[in-house]
């Protein structure tokens, strides 16, 4: 069982119509708390398969500038995403560990605008794309971590990736450090990226 917990800084966010104009959807520096639930089972040793949920909501609220006088308005983005992921762990070097597979993700996403700009999209849709898990020993129980995982679907992306030290224990590992993730998605003739880094730790407990 695994628990990702911290919180969240917008990074950047535009929803892009077909004249190619862009809506500001995110304000920096507003951060948010996030909370992700992981449950796992490790085969023999040499497969993992993992199953986690994330639910997310981010609201903005911008006010009208000397570039843009008549802008008033709120923007939401919400989404909830069910994650399946196949790592082959491969056997350990000296000083380095390293897990590959794939991972597929459900996203459930809503994205509202209101007041002097308006715009209400829900989507639902599949990504699939390669993953890793790499650790590099600094002593017996700290080592340097690194998650990746990318994927694509019909008209969506995403990129996560983590970064930060990992404390090793006797049947737990704990881990501080940041992590990046952006989703996109196109549709008709709009599309939006938006892109978040996130301070936090994880545990993770065997049994």
């Amino acid at each position: 069982m695994k628990v990702d917990s911290g919180v969240s800084m917008p990074w950047s966010g535009f929803l892009e119509g077909s004249d190619s104009e862009r809506t500001q959807l995110l304000m920096k520096n507003d951060f948010r708390a996030y909370f992700l639930p992981t449950v796992g089972y490790e085969i023999s040793g040499e497969h993992l398969i993992e199953l986690s949920f994330f639910h997310f909501t981010v609201k903005s609220t911008f006010e009208a500038t000397d570039t843009d006088p008549l802008a008033s308005y709120e923007s939401m983005f919400k989404q909830d995403v069910l994650s399946l992921t196949y790592m082959y762990i491969l056997p350990e070097l000296d000083r380095f560990s390293l897990q590959l597979g794939v991972q597929g993700r459900l996203w459930f996403k809503q994205l509202t605008l209101t007041g002097s700009k308006t715009f209400d999209r829900k989507v639902s849709d599949l990504s699939f794309g390669p993953a890793a898990d790499l650790r590099l020993q600094m002593n017996d129980k700290v080592f340097i971590g690194l998650d990746v995982s990318t994927g694509l679907g019909k008209g969506n992306g995403f990129i996560d990736m983590f970064a930060g030290l990992h404390f090793e224990g006797p049947f737990y590992y704990v881990r501080a450090g940041t992590r990046y993730w952006s989703v996109t998605n196109s549709f008709d003739n709009d599309r939006f990226f938006l892109s978040f880094v996130n301070l936090g730790v994880q545990f993770c407990a065997v049994f």
